[in-house]
């Protein structure tokens, strides 16, 4: 495996440990990671997108490198339903205005915790705002020729995706 695959992987693991605290503090669910895949097209595996940018650098045994990403979770409705239920502590049995920004909220705070494991292995990340994306089949599109690695995330209220993109790039 050469460094970048091996630093991909690094870095996409405190995103997948960062989701799971969120769901198993602030929701009491437990997740189950599935194994990951590369994403083929643009096609949203879910209903409702919330995405956040990622730029920073890693400085490391590999040396010094700019890279930038995004990290994308996405959740079929039910499970949106579910996920803003169990956060909120109220049912919401439709998609409202008052949940509409649930999902950014989750991504905000994985992407938080993901950044404090991650500057421990040498990546300093700048966060950004998140957004979010919504409607059946909507696309999301990383930049050309770079990999996008989707996660199922199973539970007990269903099955979500994080995706994750890492590129390094010179100045």
């Amino acid at each position: 495996m050469n460094d970048f695959n091996k630093r991909y992987l690094e870095f996409c693991k405190p995103f997948i440990d960062a989701i799971k605290e969120v769901y198993s503090t602030m929701m009491s669910v437990e997740l189950k990671p599935e194994k990951p895949m590369i994403k083929e097209g643009k096609t949203s595996y879910g209903d409702y997108s919330s995405i956040m940018g990622i730029n920073g650098s890693y400085e490391g045994p590999a040396g010094n490198k700019k890279f930038k990403g995004s990290l994308v979770l996405s959740w079929p409705e039910g499970v949106y339903l579910k996920s803003a239920s169990a956060m909120l502590m109220e049912d919401f049995p439709e998609f409202t205005d008052e949940i509409a920004d649930v999902g950014m909220e989750v991504c905000n705070i994985t992407m938080g915790n993901a950044k404090k494991m991650l500057s421990e292995l040498g990546y300093l990340i700048e966060m950004s705002i998140p957004t979010s994306i919504s409607g059946k089949g909507h696309e999301i599109k990383a930049q050309d020729g770079v990999v996008t690695i989707t996660t199922p995330l199973v539970s007990e209220i269903g099955t979500f995706y994080i995706e994750l993109t890492y590129e390094d790039y010179e100045e």
